[in-house]
């Protein structure tokens, strides 16, 4: 059985092909891109599938695009996920979450059910164009989360939004105090988006645990890793290990990395 996976987020659109459950190859392409002229070229590399399922945050006009170029290239639907209440120990708190924090929030459980110890509490953060926190109980309710600008989306706001402070490309290199303008934004965002992760992971630890772990997704993620205080990893595919979850019920092939 050959799937191909999407994961149509704000900024890019990931893929994956899984073969027998294997993940065989990978990659994106940026939603700045033409997805209707790049996309049958990346599927003619891909070659045929049996089954193609999605998940997307860029709304109903993306979906609909991906749809019509799956079908008419592989004839075969493009099954979208969509958020239940319930799903694989995972009880989301409120209606209209976002269908990427239900799939993390799938991932994750499901990486700490099979890690052999007591589940704890834990927080799942996606760091992109947004930065999403959701925090999981250890019986797998959830707890509510937090939705902030992305690092890089910060930097853009305080740029448009003031008259004099530059527009900061490169990546902090600490959360230390800037001794220039440059410095002091670029510090100063990383250092509130590491804030408000380390306030989480220090209120919601499980009684009698020293850490509620973290587990971080996103293309930021490896630049706020570093500052993370307590218990932290980093999985990628977090989105993707979650779509696989939510239309396998069997849980085979589920491979997390």
């Amino acid at each position: 059985m050959r799937v191909l996976e999407l994961d149509a987020g704000n900024s890019r659109l990931k893929w994956r092909l899984l073969d027998k459950g294997q993940i065989t190859s990978h990659g994106f392409l940026a939603n700045s891109e033409d997805w209707q002229c790049e996309l049958p070229g990346l599927l003619d590399q891909i070659g045929q599938v049996d089954s193609a399922r999605a998940s997307i945050v860029s709304g109903d006009d993306r979906f609909a695009l991906l749809s019509a170029v799956v079908n008419k290239h592989f004839n075969v639907p493009l099954l979208k996920a969509e958020v239940k209440e319930q799903c694989r120990g995972v009880r989301i708190a409120y209606s209209g979450l976002g269908v990427d924090r239900w799939l993390a929030l799938l991932a994750a459980h499901h990486v700490v059910g099979h890690k052999g110890t007591e589940r704890s509490n834990i927080i799942v953060v996606s760091c992109g164009t947004a930065i999403t926190i959701d925090l999981l109980s250890g019986s797998g309710n959830h707890l509510g989360g937090y939705i902030a600008p992305g690092v890089g989306l910060m930097k853009r706001m305080l740029h448009s939004k003031t008259a004099q402070l530059p527009m900061v490309e490169a990546d902090a290199l600490t959360i230390r105090p800037g001794t220039s303008s440059t410095e002091c934004i670029n510090n100063g965002i990383l250092a509130m988006a590491v804030a408000m992760i380390n306030a989480q992971q220090a209120q919601y630890k499980t009684a009698g645990r020293k850490e509620c772990p973290v587990y971080l997704t996103g293309g930021d993620a490896t630049l706020i890793q570093p500052y993370i205080q307590g218990e932290c990893y980093h999985y990628p595919s977090l989105v993707m290990d979650g779509l696989a979850l939510a239309f396998d019920e069997e849980g085979q092939g589920n491979t997390v990395i």
